[in-house]
């Protein structure tokens, strides 16, 4: 799983607290350390391919050589790095290899354990990117971020995270102590904030003369009875007016800045401890303020219905550009580098002051600033490019000033209107920034028409035209859209889609495909149900089907807040004009499908396989904590004279039971009606009092009809499971966990919705789903929860192709395997009285070293089943290779395939 940019940093706070206080030599430890900092970044040295020692040049041997990306030269603790400057040059020269096609080094990087100097030779030969000392690099992680995936860019600039959160909190003080007591509409007091935050920017950045707005507080902190509405919303009210007409005194520095963000001058009463915390907030240099961050922690706290503390959660640079590079960085730096003459370079100049991105989901605007910052500074090395092509063909130069990325090309969309006006202010704030940075844009005062940022709601309004999309969807799951959402809405959805209710990011998705023109390109964040089963249909699936090729793609990962969501992040282009180039995990892959994973058969996408639907089931599902009844409850109408309880009493199976209790048995009690109408359900009186008292009441308070007029009945009772199951018993699983589990289970007992039912009776078919071939496709193709594996029948079974023994005896083979490994299991745990969880983590550390020999002969048996050597038998990437072609001949019908037609051999256990 790739890490996020809060991850990084939390292990490099660690890593920087253990290597603080080193003072041995270099040859000692340094590999260790290297190791170490690789890990950092969620990823392993020797599997980059990163070497240590290996490469010897004209200066002696590289520390560390990673063809084409790095060259690490260690030294010992105080040793100065610009001593080591010329021999690294010399490393960097030497480290290409023409022969083999790989290019020098991109990044070379002094270390002496206790200070970093990261270089960039092949673009500024002649001084480094940074300089970051080990206690800092926690912080100024993202300049090593090739460590974690070589297609991501480095950021070199200056974050000032630290100073960024005080100064945020701050602001956000005096904001909770206004709307605590207040002092003004809610609306006044968040638009008081904002003109405040914006007049501290620009008087620390000369665009306001003689800083009125601290001139102001100053004062007023020294009047008995300070009238600050009057007086800070007159200057308010002044930065909205044409003209110098009310520019004296203090206000003589100040200019016209815009009607859209003093269009409305906030007039709020400050007490004396409030005017003291703008004052203090003040006292920060506002020209190091990172706008991304600072507007993704004043969204956090001003953001409508959302009184949050204000915390550490921010999208970190370091995740934003997993979007932000391959969608709009690479493409346009590859342009850039094809440049080969000055008239060339030109016309390419102005097509990107022609390139417009959009964020549909833009909240405070950081996506949004990140990109406007990355095409400035593409910007500024096309026009560095077009300077040195004139000199290096003897071209003149062309006259006059080239154009520049005009800020007014950033669309966004968002519901919420706080949201809208802080992308705006974030956008401002990082204009003037990056004209300090690459050079004159527009003039910053007044401020740039921003209107293409705007209120509005996505889903159901029309998006501009433009070139590239990307964004951050909203999070939230299917199940809780009505209650948030309400019903009218998710009618319009149905409507407007037409593809049924999916978790919200999915819509995104959608529109931005159908948004896209060929050629164009789209980066979203989305939970990672968009990759996995039902949601993957109407949204990866979709664009896929509609010309959409994904090109980078992170499949899982953590993204910041209290949720601890995990995200799919994917970038894709539609109907490419040429062949593209595919990353997946941070690793190079030979195509990626909807499912997020590595296209390793001819782009082939694993299909669901006719004869296998109808045999697996997710257990049902009760809607109603009442149906369940206590041991005793149950002992009573189990001994009721009066009548066969047997029927519609049993012993209800969840996942816990088949991984903790020794035998692997149902240890709660249901009371279940099947498909029974209520006349026959009213054959049982006793049992249905008690689903009338504690279910109907809940039931006719649900909004499903069903539920309401069938209340004795399970909501998801599971027909097709219950006609598919045999006589005498069936296969259970857990439906998500560590590993996969699977045991028999008597006819009688009612699985729960935690709970796989596999409509199997015979041994040779639970060897096949206990085997390693079983278990490998499962983690390929199921959804994951962290590192549990969650079991879906449609991703999982569906289109798992069963093997075709050439003989009988093959088949009786893996079923006396199979009874052999299950009944070994249930001796264990018996005898020890334990569950099938401690059973295989004692046996992955070492022990029960028979069972592992069981399984072992199964895989392998298994494996001749499919005419395979035993060397692929519990090899789980080759197997996935293999079981994916299999479904593809399967599929397209040069195999022929009848898993389940031949009478089953081994029979039911006694």
């Amino acid at each position: 799983m790739a890490r996020s940019g809060e991850e990084i940093r939390a292990a490099l706070i660690r890593f920087a607290a253990k290597w603080g206080k080193y003072g041995g030599s270099e040859k000692s430890e340094a590999q260790t350390f290297l190791n170490e900092l690789f890990e950092c970044y969620g990823s392993n040295r020797q599997t980059a391919g990163a070497v240590f020692e290996d490469f010897k040049s004209s200066a002696g041997f590289m520390d560390l050589h990673w063809p084409g990306t790095l060259i690490v030269e260690m030294k010992k603790p105080g040793i100065k790095l610009e001593s080591a400057r010329e021999q690294i040059h010399r490393y960097w020269q030497e480290s290409s290899d023409e022969s083999a096609d790989i290019p020098a080094a991109r990044f070379v990087v002094i270390c002496n354990f206790h200070e970093f100097e990261i270089w960039e030779p092949g673009r500024f030969p002649t001084k480094p990117r940074l300089t970051v000392p080990l206690k800092d690099l926690p912080d100024k992680y993202d300049s090593l971020l090739f460590l974690a995936d070589t297609t991501l860019d480095p950021v070199f600039a200056e974050h000032h995270r630290a100073m960024t959160k005080d100064a945020a909190k701050h602001i956000a003080t005096l904001y909770l102590s206004l709307a605590d007591r207040s002092a003004a509409p809610i609306d006044e007091i968040q638009r008081f904030v904002l003109q405040s935050v914006w007049c501290l920017f620009a008087e620390d950045l000369g665009m306001l003369d003689g800083y009125p707005l601290q001139t102001i507080v100053k004062r007023l902190l020294h009047e008995q009875e300070p009238n600050s509405a009057k007086e800070i919303g007159f200057l308010f009210r002044v930065l909205n007016q044409k003209g110098a007409q009310n520019r004296k005194g203090e206000l003589h520095g100040t200019r016209y800045v815009n009607g859209s963000l003093f269009l409305e001058a906030a007039e709020v009463d400050l007490s004396t401890d409030e005017l003291r915390m703008l004052d203090q907030a003040a006292e920060f240099d506002w020209r190091q303020v990172d706008p991304t961050i600072f507007g993704s922690l004043m969204e956090g706290v001003l953001g409508e219905d959302r009184r949050a503390e204000l915390g550490a959660h921010y999208t970190h640079e370091a995740d934003i550009m997993k979007i932000v590079t391959p969608t709009i960085i690479r493409p346009w730096r590859d342009r850039i580098d094809d440049v080969s003459s000055v008239a060339g370079g030109v016309a390419l100049l102005d097509e990107l002051c022609a390139f417009r991105v959009l964020d549909p989901s833009c909240g405070c605007g950081n996506f949004l600033y990140v990109a406007y910052r990355e095409l400035r500074g593409l910007e500024q090395e096309l026009k560095e490019k077009i300077t040195t092509t004139a000199h290096a063909t003897g071209v003149h130069a062309p006259a006059g000033p080239l154009p520049y990325y005009p800020l007014h090309n950033l669309h966004g969309i968002d519901i919420e209107g706080i949201a809208v006006l802080i992308a705006r202010l974030t956008l401002w704030m990082g204009q003037r920034q990056m004209i300090d940075r690459f050079g004159a844009a527009e003039d910053p005062l007044p401020l740039v028409d921003m209107s293409s940022i705007r209120r509005a709601d996505a889903l159901a309004t029309e998006w501009p035209e433009v070139d590239a999309i990307i964004g951050n969807p909203p999070f939230l799951g299917s199940q809780l859209l009505r209650g948030s959402l309400g019903d009218d809405y998710l009618d319009w959805l149905k409507k407007q889609f037409n593809v049924g209710i999916k978790d919200l990011c999915v819509y995104w998705f959608r529109k931005a495909q159908n948004q896209l023109k060929p050629g164009q390109r789209a980066g979203l964040v989305g939970t990672n149900s968009i990759s996995q089963n039902r949601a993957r249909s109407a949204s990866l699936e979709y664009i896929v089907a509609n010309g959409g090729v994904i090109t980078d793609a992170v499949s899982s990962q953590k993204w910041p807040g209290e949720a601890k969501v995990h995200v799919s992040i994917v970038n894709w282009v539609k109907e490419p004009a040429a062949a593209p180039t595919f990353t997946l995990d941070g690793e190079a892959a030979l195509g990626i499908n909807p499912s997020l994973r590595n296209e390793e058969v001819h782009g082939w996408d694993p299909a669901n396989l006719k004869l296998n639907s109808g045999r697996c089931f997710q257990g049902p599902i009760p809607v109603g904590a009442g149906f369940i009844i206590t041991p005793h409850e149950a002992s009573s109408l189990l001994a009721d004279e009066g009548g066969s309880y047997s029927d519609v009493v049993r012993q209800y199976l969840t996942g816990d039971d088949i991984t903790d209790d020794p035998e692997q048995g149902a240890r709660r009690w249901i009371i279940d009606f099947g498909l029974r109408p209520l006349e026959h359900a009213a054959r049982y009186p006793a049992a249905l009092k008690i689903v009338r008292d504690r279910v109907k009441p809940e039931r006719e308070l649900n909004k499903d009809k069903g539920f309401r007029e069938k209340w004795w009945l399970f909501g998801r009772p599971r027909a097709e499971m219950r006609q598919a199951i045999g006589q005498e018993r069936f296969g259970a699983s857990i439906a998500q966990g560590k590993r996969f589990l699977i045991t028999w289970q008597e006819r009688s007992v009612c699985p729960s919705n935690l709970t796989n039912v596999f409509a199997v009776d015979d041994d040779y078919s639970m060897g096949i789903l206990l085997s390693k071939a079983h278990d490998a496709w499962a983690w390929h193709r199921s959804s994951t929860l962290e590192t549990r594996l969650r079991y879906t029948p449609t991703s999982v079974f569906d289109t798992f192709p069963w093997p075709d023994p050439v003989s009988s005896a093959q088949r009786e083979a893996v079923a006396e395997l199979s009874r052999a490994v299950v009944g070994r299991r249930q001796e264990i745990c018996k005898a020890e009285n334990f569950g099938l969880t401690k059973l295989y983590n004692l046996m992955d550390d070492g022990g029960y070293a028979d069972l592992k020999k069981l399984h072992k002969q199964l895989d392998e048996a298994v494996a001749a089943c499919y005419g395979w050597p035993k060397s692929a038998a519990q090899d789980a990437p080759e197997i996935v290779r293999r079981l994916t072609q299999l479904n593809k001949d399967i599929t397209e019908g040069s195999r022929s395939y009848d898993p389940f037609g031949a009478a089953p051999v081994g029979g039911a256990a006694e």
